[in-house]
C-alpha cells in the first residue's frame, strides 16, 4: 500500500457551484462587497451599511450578500435575523421587539425573566438604556445561537427609529456575542460620525452587470456594447437602466439603430435630479442647456455663448454640475444633461443654439456655426444643407461616423430634392461603418430609390453590405440590374467603380458565409468590370477582395497598388495578412500585425466631441473585424483566458456580432464552452442580437457547442452524433470556415464503441484537415490515429503524437493530444503511463484557461487512480459534471476514461470487464437518433415517434424550432429545454411561440396532443 502515495490525485482548484457564486460571476462589481461581508461574519464582528442613490440597487446588493453568506461554508453556520422597517410610524425600540420575537420562535421558548424587563422598551417603570438592552440582547443571542455568529439584516436602516438604531449600534459594538449588522440606507441619510457603522457606497453597475440585468432579469435582447453604453450614460443606476431600456426599440437595444442623444428622461433620473435643477436660476439653467447642446467642449466657447465669467461657473451652483478642467468642460453626471435637455422648451433650445452659433462664428469656426444655425431653424433652411453635407463628409473622412450620421440626418430633414439623396447616402454609409446596420439599410434604400443613377451605383457596395448584415443574406438581386448588359458602356466611370465595389462587397460576404462558387464568379465579374476603370483605388479594392476570399480558401491572395484609402481599408488589408500568417502557423507574426493596427489606427478620441483627436481613425465596424481577428489568433495560440478577456472587452465596445458572418457569436460561445462548460451572458447576448442566426459559422458552431456540452455531461454517443451532423452539412463546394477548436469526432465514436463510425469520421477528417493550419492539422490527425489504434499497435501513434506535441505551440492543443493519448492507454490497460499523461493534460489545460476541460481531465484521472489502487484526495465535484456512481455491475460508466476502462480485460476492481473492441457487459444508456432526446428526465416518447415527428414537422419548422418542439413534447420545461440546447430561456420562449403559431396550437398541452395524434 505504500505505492498508493505515488498516485494521489492533486487537490483541484475549488470552483463555486452555488447559485450565489454564479450570480457573482455576472455581478462582478458586487463581488468585493460580498467578500467584505463574509470576512466580517467570519470574524463575528462588524456593521456594514451600503448606501447609494435611489435606484442604484443597494437592497439588491444586500440580498446578494445575504445569499452568499447563507451559502458560505463557515465553521459554524450563521444565524440570520431580519430587522424589517416598521409599517407606519415606528414605535421606539421596534427593531429590538422584532429580534426578540424571532429569537423566541427559533428557540421554541420564552425570554428568560431576568431579561424580559430590560428588553421591553415601553416599560414605564424602567429607564430604558440602549447599552443595557444591548448587553441583554447579546446574552439572549448567545443562548439562542449556541455561540454562532448572528447576522442582523436591516434593509432601509434609516427608517428604523432612533432608539432601535442606538441599540443596534451598541449591540455590534459589544464583545460578549458575535454579532454582525448588514444594512442599507440612502446616501446622506446616516451620519458616519455619530454611528459605528461602516458606510459603504454601492458601486454603479459595470457593463457586465448591466447586461445581466437587461438580458437575464428583464429578458431583453440587448447587445453587450449597447448595455455598456447605457450603463455609462445612466451612471450604472439599475432603475434608470430598466426604465430607459423599456422606452427603446428592439433595433436600438440590439445595436441595429443608433441610441437617441440625449437619452429619454425616465422617472428614476427625474427623481434624482429634478429638485437640483429646479433650485437653479433661469440664467444657470440656460448655461446648462448651452453646455448640453454644445458639440465642442472648450470652456471659452461656453463662456462666450452664455456671457458668464469663469468665477461665476467655478464658485456658483453650476460647479456642482459642470467640471472645468484644462480649458474644457463636461457634465459631472450625464443624466443631468438629459434632464436639462428634456425639460427645456423649444424656444429655450433654439436660443441656446443661436448663442452657440454666434460664439463659434466669433471664433472663426464656421462649420460648427452652421450646425447650430441648422438646429436653431424651426422650418428648415435648404441653404444650410450644402454646409451640413460638407460637415458630414468631414466627419466621415475622420472616422467620426456617429456624428456623420447625425449631421447627414439633419441635412436630409432640411434638404430639398436636390441634395436629399446625397444626405441619405452619407447617413447610410456612416450608419454602416458605425455598426448601426438597420439604420444603414433604411437610409441606403432611400438613396437607391432616388433618380440619380450615378449615386445609386456609388452606394451599391454599402447597400449590399448593409442589407447583408441587417438581414443575414447577401442580396444578389440588388446587383442583377447592373450585371445583365455585359459591358458597362452606358455608365460613367464613377458609376462603374461603384458597381465594381458592390460586386466586391458581395464576393467578400459570400466567402464569409461559405459560398465559394458565388465568390469565384463575382470576383471574375469584378475583374472584368475593373478593366474599364484604370485607377489605383479600384485595383486596390480588387486586391483586397481577392485576399479576403483567399482567407476562406477561395483563390489566391491579391496584389494591388500601394495606395492610401484610409484606415478602414488599411485595417482590412492587415486583417487578411494576419489571418494568412496564422494559416501558415506564424501566429506570433499574426498577433504583432494586429497589435500594430490597433496601436496606430484604433480611436483614441472622445467620441462625443467634434474634430477632437487624430484626423483619421478606425470606424467601429472595421475595428470589430480587427478585434475579432485578435481573439481568433489568441484562440489558435491556446491562450484562452486572454482570448476570452479580449472578446469581452471588444464586445462591450463594438458590434462584435457583425464581422465574418457572425463568427464573433460562434467564437464567444466556443470560448465559454471551453473555459466554463456553459454559454455565458456575453455569448448569449451576441447570439440573441445576431442578424445572421442561420449563417454557416453560427449554425455549425452551435452544433459543435452542443456536442461539447453533451461530451462534458458524458453523453458521448450524442456528442458524436452532433459532430457527424455538423460534418454532413458541409457542402463540397463550400469555402472553408475560419477554424474554432472543438471536439474530435473520431475519438468520440471510439469511446462510444462505434469503430465503424470512427473510421468514416477519419476519412472525412483527412479531407477536411487539409484546410487547417499545419500544426492544427497534425494534432487533429494524430489524435484520430491514436484513438483508432489497437492496443498492440499503439506505440507508433503515441511516438508520432509526442513528435507533434514538440512542435505544437498551443498548450490547449497539446493538452488535448495528451488527454487523447491517456484515454488510449487506459483502453490498452496501461494505467501507469496514462496517469502521467493525465497530469500533463490537466496542467496544460489549466495553463490555457480551459477550465471545463480541466474538470473532465481530473475526473478521468481520478478513475485511473482508483484503478491503480491509489487514493483520491479531496476531489471536488464540478457543477458541470454528471454525478458519477460506482462502476460496478449494472452501472453506467460516468466518464470517458471509465467507459474506456470498462472495456479492458485486465483492470482491477470496478474498472474491469470486457475486451478491447467488444461492448462492455453493461451497455451505456442508448442515445436518441437525434439531438433532441430529453436528457433531464425519462420520457415516454419513443425514438421512433420522435423521428416521425421530426420528419412531419421539418417542412414547417426551422431546425431550432424543431429541437424546442420535440423537447417540449417530451415534457421538458423551458428551463430544461434551454439547458439541453445550451440556449437562454428567453430564446427558447421565442422559438416555442413560433412553433405554436406555425402548428396552429395555443399551449404546450395542445402541442403534446398534436404530437400524439401525428405519432399514431
Amino acid at each position: 500500500m505504500s505505492e498508493q502515495h505515488d498516485y494521489v490525485v492533486p487537490e483541484p482548484v475549488r470552483r463555486a457551484d452555488t447559485r450565489s457564486a454564479r450570480r457573482l460571476e455576472r455581478l462582478s462589481s458586487r463581488a468585493q462587497e460580498v467578500d467584505r461581508a463574509i470576512a466580517a461574519v467570519s470574524e463575528g464582528k462588524g456593521a456594514l451599511v451600503w448606501t447609494a442613490e435611489r435606484g442604484m440597487g443597494a437592497s439588491a446588493t444586500l440580498e446578494l450578500v445575504c445569499e452568499a453568506v447563507a451559502n458560505h461554508a463557515f465553521a459554524r453556520p450563521a444565524l440570520m435575523l431580519r430587522c424589517r422597517p416598521p409599517v407606519g410610524a415606528p414605535a421606539p425600540g421596534s427593531a429590538v421587539v422584532s429580534i426578540v420575537s424571532q429569537v423566541s420562535q427559533l428557540a421554541g421558548g420564552v425570554v428568560p425573566d431576568r431579561l424580559t424587563r430590560v428588553l421591553e422598551p415601553v416599560d414605564p417603570g424602567f429607564g430604558y438604556l440602549p447599552e443595557a438592552a444591548a448587553v441583554a440582547l447579546a446574552e439572549l443571542l448567545v443562548e439562542a445561537s449556541d455561540g454562532a455568529t448572528v447576522v442582523l439584516v436591516a434593509d432601509d436602516l434609516h427608517l428604523q427609529d432612533d432608539l432601535s438604531r442606538s441599540v443596534l449600534a451598541c449591540l455590534v459594538g459589544q464583545r460578549h456575542a458575535p454579532v454582525v449588522l448588514l444594512g442599507t440606507a440612502p446616501a446622506g441619510t446616516l451620519d458616519p460620525t455619530s454611528c459605528p457603522f461602516e458606510l459603504r457606497a454601492v458601486p454603479p453597475l459595470a457593463p457586465a452587470d448591466a447586461l445581466h440585468l437587461l438580458l437575464v432579469e428583464r429578458r431583453l435582447a440587448v447587445a453587450p456594447h449597447v448595455a455598456a453604453r447605457l450603463a455609462e450614460l445612466l451612471g450604472g443606476n439599475a432603475a434608470a437602466l430598466t426604465q430607459t431600456a423599456a422606452l427603446l426599440t428592439p433595433e436600438q437595444l440590439s445595436g441595429g439603430s443608433i441610441l437617441p442623444d440625449p437619452l429619454p428622461v425616465v422617472p428614476a433620473v427625474r427623481a434624482l435630479f429634478a429638485d437640483r435643477l429646479a433650485a437653479l436660476s433661469e440664467a444657470e439653467r440656460h448655461a446648462l442647456l448651452v453646455a448640453a447642446v454644445a458639440v465642442v467642449d472648450r470652456t471659452e466657447l461656453l463662456l462666450s455663448a452664455t456671457g458668464l465669467a469663469m468665477e461665476e461657473v467655478l464658485d456658483g451652483p453650476l460647479a456642482e454640475h459642470l467640471a472645468l478642467v484644462g480649458g474644457r468642460f463636461a457634465f459631472v453626471d450625464p443624466r443631468m444633461r438629459s434632464l436639462v435637455h428634456a425639460d427645456a422648451r423649444l424656444a429655450e433650445r433654439t436660443a441656446a443654439h443661436v448663442a452657440l452659433a454666434a460664439a463659434h462664428r466669433r471664433a472663426g469656426e464656421d462649420d460648427v456655426a452652421v450646425w447650430h444655425s441648422a438646429l436653431a431653424t424651426l422650418a428648415g433652411d435648404p441653404e444650410l444643407v450644402p454646409g451640413l453635407l460638407r460637415i458630414a463628409r468631414r466627419h466621415l473622412d475622420r472616422g467620426d461616423v456617429v456624428w456623420a450620421h447625425e449631421v447627414a440626418r439633419e441635412a436630409a430633414s432640411q434638404a430639398a430634392t436636390e441634395h436629399r439623396a446625397e444626405a441619405f447616402a452619407i447617413a447610410g454609409v456612416a450608419a454602416l461603418r458605425s455598426g448601426h446596420v438597420q439604420d444603414a439599410a433604411d437610409w441606403l434604400r432611400k438613396a437607391s430609390r432616388s433618380g440619380d443613377d450615378a449615386l445609386r451605383a456609388r452606394t451599391l457596395g454599402p447597400l449590399v453590405a448593409a442589407l447583408t448584415l441587417a438581414e443575414g443574406q447577401v442580396p444578389d438581386d440588388v446587383l442583377s440590374p447592373y450585371l445583365r448588359g455585359g459591358q458597362p458602356d452606358d455608365l460613367e466611370p464613377d458609376a462603374v467603380r461603384g458597381v465594381v465595389t458592390g460586386v466586391l462587397y458581395a464576393a467578400r460576404l459570400h466567402a464569409e458565409r461559405g459560398d465559394g462558387v458565388s465568390t469565384s464568379q463575382l470576383l471574375d465579374t469584378a475583374a472584368f468590370l475593373a478593366s474599364w476603370c484604370d485607377d489605383d483605388e479600384t485595383a486596390a479594392g480588387l486586391a483586397l477582395a481577392r485576399s479576403w476570399a483567399a482567407v476562406f480558401g477561395v483563390g489566391d491572395r491579391g496584389v494591388g497598388p500601394d495606395v492610401d484609402l484610409g484606415p478602414d481599408h488599411e485595417a482590412s488589408v492587415q486583417v487578411t495578412r494576419a489571418l494568412a500568417l496564422a494559416a501558415d502557423d506564424r501566429l506570433e507574426d499574426a498577433a504583432q500585425t494586429l497589435a500594430s493596427v490597433v496601436a496606430s489606427l484604433a480611436p483614441v478620441r472622445d467620441g462625443g466631441r467634434w474634430f477632437d483627436g487624430p484626423e483619421e481613425t478606425l470606424t467601429p465596424l472595421a475595428e470589430a473585424h480587427v478585434r475579432l481577428a485578435q481573439v481568433l489568433v489568441h484562440l489558435w495560440r491556446g491562450t484562452l483566458t486572454r482570448a476570452a478577456d479580449e472578446l469581452a472587452e471588444a464586445a462591450f465596445r463594438l458590434p462584435l456580432g457583425l464581422p465574418f458572418a457572425g463568427l464573433g457569436v460562434a467564437a464567444a460561445r466556443r470560448l465559454d464552452m471551453m473555459t466554463r462548460g456553459a454559454v455565458g451572458p456575453v455569448a448569449t447576448a451576441l447570439e440573441e442580437t445576431c442578424a445572421s442566426p442561420t449563417s454557416r459559422p453560427v449554425r455549425l458552431g452551435l452544433l459543435v457547442d452542443r456536442a461539447m456540452g453533451a461530451a462534458f455531461a458524458h453523453h458521448v454517443t450524442q456528442a458524436a452524433t452532433l459532430l457527424e451532423l455538423a460534418a454532413e452539412r458541409e457542402r463540397p463546394d463550400s469555402a472553408r470556415m475560419l477554424p474554432l477548436p472543438g471536439l474530435d469526432d473520431v475519438e468520440a465514436w471510439v469511446v462510444a464503441g462505434r469503430h465503424d463510425a470512427a473510421q468514416r469520421a477519419l476519412s472525412r477528417r483527412r479531407v477536411d484537415a487539409k484546410e487547417l493550419p499545419p500544426s492544427l492539422r497534425s494534432a487533429t490527425l494524430v489524435r484520430a490515429e491514436v484513438s483508432l489504434a489497437a492496443p498492440e499497435d499503439l506505440a507508433t501513434p503515441l511516438e508520432r503524437a509526442t513528435r507533434v506535441n514538440r512542435t505544437t505551440a498551443s498548450p490547449y492543443e497539446h493538452a488535448r493530444t495528451d488527454l487523447c493519448a491517456a484515454r488510449a492507454l487506459v483502453r490498452a490497460g496501461e494505467l501507469q503511463r496514462a496517469h502521467g499523461l493525465f497530469l500533463s493534460a490537466i496542467e496544460l489545460f489549466d495553463d490555457a484557461g480551459a477550465d471545463a476541460w480541466t474538470t473532465i481531465a481530473r475526473e478521468e484521472h481520478a478513475e485511473v487512480v482508483r484503478g491503480l489502487g491509489g487514493s483520491v484526495t479531496d476531489v471536488v465535484a464540478d457543477p458541470l459534471a454528471t454525478p458519477a456512481g460506482p462502476l460496478g455491475a449494472g452501472a453506467v460508466p460516468s466518464t470517458w476514461a471509465a467507459r474506456a476502462a470498462a472495456q479492458h480485460t485486465g483492470l482491477p476492481g470496478a474498472l474491469g470487464g470486457g475486451r478491447h473492441g467488444v461492448e462492455p457487459a453493461v451497455a451505456p444508456r442508448p442515445a436518441a437518433p437525434d439531438a433532441c432526446r430529453l436528457a433531464v428526465r425519462e420520457s415516454d416518447v419513443s425514438d421512433e415517434a420522435l423521428a416521425e415527428l421530426r420528419g412531419r414537422w421539418a417542412d414547417e419548422l426551422t431546425e431550432r424550432e424543431l429541437d424546442v418542439a420535440l423537447l417540449v413534447v417530451q415534457g421538458a420545461s423551458n428551463r430544461e429545454a434551454a439547458d439541453q440546447l445550451y440556449l437562454s430561456v428567453r430564446t427558447v420562449e421565442v422559438h416555442l411561440g413560433r412553433v405554436f403559431r406555425k402548428l396552429g396550437v395555443r399551449s404546450r398541452v395542445e402541442l403534446t396532443v398534436l404530437a400524439h395524434r401525428v405519432g399514431r
